[in-house]
């Protein structure tokens, strides 16, 4: 008797809600109406329907935070500045076989950290191009020396750098 006293409730309690919602649009139309004499649009109607006993509910969908930079007045530095970045970079790259065969060229963009003591961490792969290059890119970064801290008001700072490192075929 309880559960049959619950039902009635329940489907009282969304009648009246259903009598609310339309009275509540009924006063909208009219008040829409009177200032400039069209009728207003139409309102989309959601049915949503109950679900059915024992069935699972569906997950929530996944929500995303994109990241926030850390950026400072002074960016952080290779120590020797880009020339020598460059330099590194071009000793250091070993070109994936795997991308040599499939002929896999273009860039492949890194962000890391520069901590305050110089530091590289969080290592993230933002665009791999493929053929072994991304791992290649991580290794090139994993194996720099220390950098120069960004500096925010005079002090060094933690912050965030993105590197593109291009990988050319030359035949």
């Amino acid at each position: 008797m309880r559960q049959g006293a619950l039902a009635l409730f329940a489907k009282a309690s969304s009648l009246s809600l259903l009598c609310l919602c339309f009275t509540a649009t009924a006063a909208q139309e009219e008040q829409s109406a009177d200032e400039d004499g069209a009728p207003p649009p139409p309102v989309p109607v959601v049915v949503i329907e109950e679900p059915k006993p024992g069935a699972e509910m569906p997950a929530p969908p996944p929500t995303f935070t994109p990241a926030t930079p850390r950026q400072a007045e002074q960016a952080p530095q290779f120590p020797g500045g880009e020339a020598a970045l460059r330099a590194y970079l071009g000793n250091n790259l070993q070109y994936p076989a795997k991308a040599v065969q499939d002929e896999v060229q273009g860039a492949v963009v890194v962000d890391f950290d520069v901590d305050v003591d110089g530091t590289i961490q969080n290592i993230l792969i933002v665009r791999d191009i493929g053929g072994g290059c991304g791992a290649e890119a991580e290794r090139l970064v994993r194996k720099m020396p220390r950098w120069q801290p960004g500096r925010q008001g005079g002090e060094a700072v933690k912050a965030t750098y993105r590197l593109n490192i291009h990988f050319v075929l030359t035949h």
